[in-house]
């Protein structure tokens, strides 16, 4: 079903006190017929929100989660003054948060984009991430390079650190990091990571890095990489979970994280990174286009590379963009 994002942001807002509202009463609010009410409610269902109906009393939403905002996220906002003049955009409904930086490069050096939800939301290897709308965090930035950073592969375990330290920050646990884009509790996924590029070789680079979190709700969208989700409500339920407050200290921490890395690459973060890796002396099942193989996590490189040892013994450097490394069942 396409989705109409202007109606859907105006439908979720009418139910997101939690409390009932008669079908006809939502119609006149929002100047549409009955029928159009019901389909937009079949729509809210495909998006993930499950909303009640009673023949009686009409539909009623569980309340949602504080609306996203640009206001709300700039307020306390620190950032350094050669980005004062980033751009920070939000979206009830786009296809996907990266695309989108992707396909309009021009503008500030940097740039963020955050939805409530996406159509066509994707993590590595073409899996699908389009979050639960008003329940998750699906954000974006883009920044330009005038030269690539050193180990620029290793982009997205630094953003993965950021949000790990944003989160403690914030009075949630720490999350795991497995290598190399999942934030994870255990066996349980909290969030992913998608760094895509677009330039030309050796010369200005636009790199948009895509993050997605669960925030509320215990049932959370299912993952298509054998961990099962998780969300910060599940691991913190007394935490407040503000999504505004969550994107400004992401934002913060990440670009904390990327002065020291456009500079001197990832070295400065592997110490950090030990102390995250979920996946450091465990055995492990590479996926490779060939097939399968199985082995031994043993951390990583310097420039972010996992070291993964063979059952024969030997080691290999694994780039993130070539395979995908996933804990035995």
């Amino acid at each position: 079903m396409k989705h109409d994002p202007d109606a859907i942001a105006a439908l979720v807002t009418g139910l997101g006190d939690g409390s009932w509202h008669a079908g006809p009463e939502l119609a006149q609010s929002l100047g549409v017929s009955r029928s159009a009410i019901w389909k937009r409610m079949h729509a809210l269902e495909e998006m993930g929100l499950q909303p009640e109906r009673d023949r009686r009393r009409g539909y009623r939403l569980p309340a949602v989660s504080k609306a996203l905002s640009v206001a709300g996220i700039r307020r306390g906002l620190k950032l350094p003054a050669r980005l004062r003049d980033m751009e920070i955009e939000v979206l009830p409904i786009v296809e996907s948060t990266n695309d989108r930086l992707l396909r309009e490069p021009a503008g500030p050096a940097l740039r963020v984009c955050l939805a409530e939800y996406q159509t066509r939301g994707r993590g590595r290897r073409g899996r699908n991430w389009s979050g639960v709308y008003g329940a998750s965090l699906l954000l974006s930035w883009g920044i330009r390079f005038t030269v690539a950073p050193p180990d620029l592969q290793a982009l997205g375990l630094v953003t993965a650190l950021a949000a790990n330290r944003a989160l403690a920050r914030l009075g949630f646990p720490p999350p795991g990091i497995k290598w190399p884009n999942d934030l994870v509790y255990g066996r349980r996924k909290l969030g992913g990571i998608l760094v895509e590029l677009s330039g030309e070789a050796g010369g200005p680079l636009w790199c948009v890095t895509g993050l997605g979190l669960n925030v509320d709700l215990a049932s959370c969208p299912p993952m298509t990489d054998g961990l099962a989700p998780v969300s910060l409500e599940s691991v913190a339920p007394g935490v407040p979970r503000d999504r505004n407050v969550i994107a400004r200290c992401l934002i913060e921490e990440w670009i904390q994280a990327l002065e020291v890395f456009e500079v001197q690459g990832f070295r400065p973060f592997r110490d950090s990174f030990r102390e995250a890796d979920v996946l450091s002396g465990q055995p492990v099942v590479l996926h490779e286009p060939a097939g399968t193989r199985t082995g031994w996590a043993r951390g990583v490189r310097g420039d972010g590379a996992l070291w993964f040892e063979t059952a024969s013994g030997s080691r290999e450097a694994l780039i993130a963009g070539e395979v995908s490394i996933r804990l035995p069942a």
